[in-house]
């Protein structure tokens, strides 16, 4: 099994954002971890782009650059934010969001239930409540084609985890603090 990557994006004030992504084994050990140096877009940026400025670093300049920089490109990637899933229309590499609910947990694992096209909820082990998973299309992100590939990892460590370790990582990277 190829694993999974975890993005997530930092807002570090302002304008300025930095990003990570760390890819795990089935086990949870991190295979490859690439980030993006601190991005603080330009006053003419900040005009042009208006509200959609946060969206636009967030995904086109950040995602896509680390997902391309990449070299796992068959694990599955899961987004810390929402914002990220229209990634999935510029980079051919399966995007999904994961939230743990407070739903009782549904009959069996690798249940799903269909919410919208986009939103199903997903039993992914035994010990755990039902995830949300939220996809951007059916096509970027077959369910049921990654959905064994999630129940693998979710059966042998905390799926969501891993986005605490890309978070601190980042913050010691801002921060100076690699040694």
């Amino acid at each position: 099994m190829a694993g999974l990557s975890y993005l997530a994006v930092l807002r570090l004030g302002g304008d300025a954002y930095m990003g990570g992504l760390m890819t795990v084994n089935e086990l949870g050990l991190p295979t490859e971890f690439v980030y993006s140096e601190p991005l603080t877009p330009s006053k003419l940026q900040v005009s042009l782009y208006g509200s959609a400025l946060g969206r636009y670093v967030m995904v086109d300049l950040i995602g896509k650059g680390l997902l391309e920089a990449s070299q796992a490109r068959g694990a599955p990637t899961l987004v810390g934010h929402g914002d990220l899933l229209p990634l999935a229309t510029r980079v051919k590499r399966p995007l999904c969001q994961l939230t743990l609910t407070t739903l009782r947990p549904l009959n069996e694992v690798g249940q799903v239930k269909e919410n919208s096209p986009e939103e199903h909820v997903v039993q992914l082990s035994e010990v755990y409540s039902p995830y949300l998973l939220r996809i951007y299309d059916r096509v970027n992100f077959p369910v049921a084609q990654h959905l064994p590939a999630l129940m693998e990892c979710a059966a042998r460590f905390d799926i969501l985890e891993p986005f605490n370790r890309v978070t601190r990582t980042l913050e010691l990277i801002r921060d100076g603090a690699t040694a």
